[in-house]
């Protein structure tokens, strides 16, 4: 009877030993999907080199030169500055602090002013302006508008207000062909604006006077006395037309400022410590 017991409770034992793995919970497992998102997380993502044509067309965009410096600063570039494509992105109409960061990286970037400043303009402020297309009084009529860029530069107290190669306007007030009897063309115009550094046109003077050159007087004497001499043959003198009045491209002239004027002008690299 006692072995009976005995061998019972070795019996028992033995299917608890042997079942007790079978127990305990399996080790978790990974998918597929999970290791492959683990992987995913820890790989870093490449920031995207800025080129010249992300540059251009942030411009294009409208966006403002700061913004477009700002963003050069913070992003690695990759850009073509040889001599042939500065010269293209200058005639896209890139901000020169903008070609100027494209340049020379980070640390010019960094040297690019932050923030437009405010500053008035003084009345009388000199800009020098170019013409930029022929003008003629044998096309132009009253309230046409002429067309000039800036040719240098203007700076106030350190601060850039006008850079070069921005456009200034005039109109036309007085536009006369040239006539008959050696009657001279007439061209006349009034300055109108200057368009500043931050696109605000500010209000410009200056009235520029072109008379062709007329010799009526002389031709009407000649016609007068080749009358006498020649018979009415000599009328013919007094139909000579007088020369029209034309203005080349090109031509170079002193305006001003139209009063006190508040623009958002930028801080020199070189005032900025």
């Amino acid at each position: 009877m006692k072995k009976a017991i005995s061998f019972a409770l070795v019996l028992i034992m033995t299917t608890l030993t042997v079942a007790s793995p079978m127990l305990q919970d399996p080790a978790p497992t990974q998918t597929p999907t999970q290791t492959q998102t683990t992987t995913q997380t820890q790989d870093p993502t490449t920031a995207t080199e800025l080129t010249n044509k992300d540059v251009l067309d942030m411009v294009q965009a409208g966006l403002a030169t700061e913004i477009v410096v700002a963003k050069i600063k913070a992003s690695p570039g990759k850009f073509d500055t040889s001599a042939a494509t500065l010269a293209e992105l200058k005639a896209a109409n890139v901000p020169d602090a903008v070609i100027m960061a494209m340049v020379g990286g980070p640390a010019e970037a960094a040297a690019a002013p932050k923030a437009p400043v405010d500053i008035k303009v003084p009345d009388g402020t000199e800009v020098e302006v170019q013409l930029k297309n022929n003008a003629s009084g044998e096309e132009l009529k009253v309230g046409d508008v002429v067309d000039f860029v800036v040719l240098r530069p203007v700076v106030v107290d350190g601060v850039k207000i006008f850079e070069k190669d921005a456009p200034a306007r005039a109109r036309v007030t007085t536009a006369k062909r040239a006539g008959h009897w050696g009657k001279a063309g007439k061209l006349e115009w009034a300055m109108q604006d200057v368009q500043a550094i931050d696109g605000n046109r500010v209000p410009a003077r200056f009235t520029k006077r072109s008379v062709g050159d007329s010799k009526g007087g002389t031709v009407a004497v000649a016609a007068v006395a080749t009358t006498v001499l020649l018979g009415p043959l000599g009328l013919l003198w007094g139909l000579k037309k007088g020369k029209p009045a034309i203005i080349p491209a090109g031509n170079v002239y002193s305006v001003f400022i139209n009063g006190d004027t508040g623009v958002k002008g930028a801080v020199l690299a070189s005032n900025t410590h």
